[in-house]
């Protein structure tokens, strides 16, 4: 009785053009996914470690695992966080289509330049066809190098492109203390979340943040601390003061 009083809840929505908040703004959800482009069939990007093997994608400094994605946050590809939000359920695999708008964006023909090629090598550039390039501040693709003058494409690669994406979320985030260790692994993928240790006192509305001594000497561990302070502020709430704790313990002798 209760799926068919879900399937009519959601057929009344889609019937009338309404959206049916599946999942609510600034909630943390995991998603394990795999992004396909419709006309080739190539595999775009995945969570998943087995499906990076068996299709030669497999990168050897990459964690796979679920991702994190909070909504609204507009991390990842527009069309795939709008579903999310109107039509993810916990533990339901999705596939979607989802247009170049709302991906990569449609190609641009004022992003491909052509330039002198005196000019690059005057920048410190070497040019070779198939070669990301960065010039001022914008990366690019060698697509051609003719008698002097090199065709650069400033495109995103996946530009145009329509993509399949399969999808399922693997769990909603409900516990505020394993949100905040969520966004501390997100930036240090090699420390196993249960590395951060975190407790909040309600009654001062304060986090405390233990930092894992594997990363007290990273150089951008301030700015982190700084970034990840204003995410609880903003996508968790409740809380006014986020407190980071450097411990450097004394090496027991041996």
């Amino acid at each position: 009785m209760y799926q068919l009083f879900n399937l009519l809840h959601r057929s009344f929505f889609e019937c009338y053009g309404l959206v049916e908040m599946a999942i609510q703004k600034n909630s943390f959800v995991l998603i394990d996914y795999i992004i396909r482009s419709k006309d080739t069939g190539e595999l775009i990007d995945t969570t998943i470690e087995d499906v990076a093997k068996k299709e030669n994608k497999w990168e050897a400094d990459r964690v796979y695992e679920p991702l994190l994605v909070i909504v609204g946050e507009n991390r990842i590809i527009q069309g795939l966080e709008e579903h999310i939000e109107s039509y993810g359920e916990v533990g339901k695999e999705f596939e979607v289509e989802i247009p170049p708008e709302k991906a990569y964006g449609v190609r641009d023909s004022s992003k491909v330049r052509v330039l002198n090629i005196r000019e690059l090598l005057k920048r410190g550039i070497i040019p070779e066809v198939g070669k990301s390039v960065e010039i001022d501040g914008q990366v690019g693709i060698v697509k051609a190098i003719t008698g002097g003058r090199v065709l650069i494409d400033f495109n995103h690669p996946l530009a145009g492109k329509t993509l399949i994406c399969r999808y399922k979320v693997v769990k909603v985030i409900e516990d505020d203390v394993e949100k905040v260790k969520h966004l501390l692994h997100r930036r240090y993928r090699r420390i196993p979340i249960e590395r951060f240790n975190v407790t909040i006192d309600h009654s001062t509305k304060a986090v405390t943040i233990e930092i894992p001594k594997e990363i007290l000497l990273d150089r951008d561990l301030q700015l982190v601390k700084a970034i990840v302070a204003e995410e609880i502020y903003k996508y968790i709430g409740k809380y006014d003061t986020v407190i980071y704790i450097d411990k450097f313990e004394k090496a027991s002798k041996t």
